[in-house]
């Protein structure tokens, strides 16, 4: 029996000793590890997150800042471009109603209030997504041009006001969203110290002599109601 049992012993010894060895080596690698946590580097998966949290913060806070034309009778409407008169409705082109002059045109009013935040502008765009077309406007009348304006309350008498700026020429519309490059008029007023742009915006002509109603009519609701969001100035 003594002579079975030595080797189970000597194999129990040589065991205990590896186990030993085992759990040293194992509380050692614990205390290296706790002591360099404090310096060790965020994880994968940590930097990733607040690398994504911080380009999200640089994509709100470079965006475009979107500013909405007053939409008050204050100071927005139309007016006739031959005679005093004015009306709420957003529109421009020729013989408006039965009652209006043959081939008188008529052109648009806008103003926008800057936000005192925006102190310049790299890149401005004037875009309204409330076009309806009566007749053919730009077809028979050329292009809206939009020309920068001063004045300080909208009337009839504003008909013959003439531009304090640079007239734009502005692309006629493709896909039913009228879009303008109004950069440089909107640097210039910001320069100038500017708490707000005015527009007029009317066609290159006058009107096409055949005694029909060719309009460009921007509205949301009706097209004799005049409100916010019709016309965005969007600044970069």
């Amino acid at each position: 029996m003594n002579a079975d049992q030595t080797p189970d012993r000597r194999r129990l010894r040589g065991g205990t000793k590896w186990q030993l060895v085992r759990l040293l080596v194992g509380v050692a690698m614990v205390a290296a590890a706790c002591s360099s946590d404090d310096n060790a580097p965020a994880s994968p998966d940590t930097t990733s997150e607040a690398g994504s949290a911080e380009v999200e913060g640089e994509l709100e806070t470079t965006g475009p800042v979107v500013v909405q034309n007053n939409g008050t009778g204050e100071l927005e409407g139309h007016t006739p471009r031959g005679f005093a008169g004015s009306g709420t409705g957003l529109f421009a082109g020729d013989n408006l109603n039965a009652r209006f002059p043959n081939d008188d045109g008529v052109q648009i009013w806008l103003t926008f209030d800057l936000n005192e935040s925006i102190d310049a502008a790299t890149s401005v765009e004037l875009v309204s997504d409330a076009l309806d077309l009566r007749g053919d406007p730009f077809g028979s009348l050329g292009s809206l041009h939009v020309a920068p304006v001063s004045y300080e309350r909208f009337g009839p008498e504003l008909f013959s006001l003439e531009p304090v700026g640079q007239e734009v020429d502005c692309p006629v519309p493709t896909d039913g969203t009228f879009r303008c490059d109004l950069g440089d008029v909107v640097a210039t007023s910001l320069a100038d110290g500017a708490t707000r742009v005015q527009l007029r915006l009317r066609f290159t002509e006058v009107g096409d002599g055949d005694g029909e109603q060719d309009l460009a009519m921007f509205f949301l609701t009706d097209s004799n109601t005049n409100e916010p969001g019709i016309f965005e100035l969007r600044i970069s």
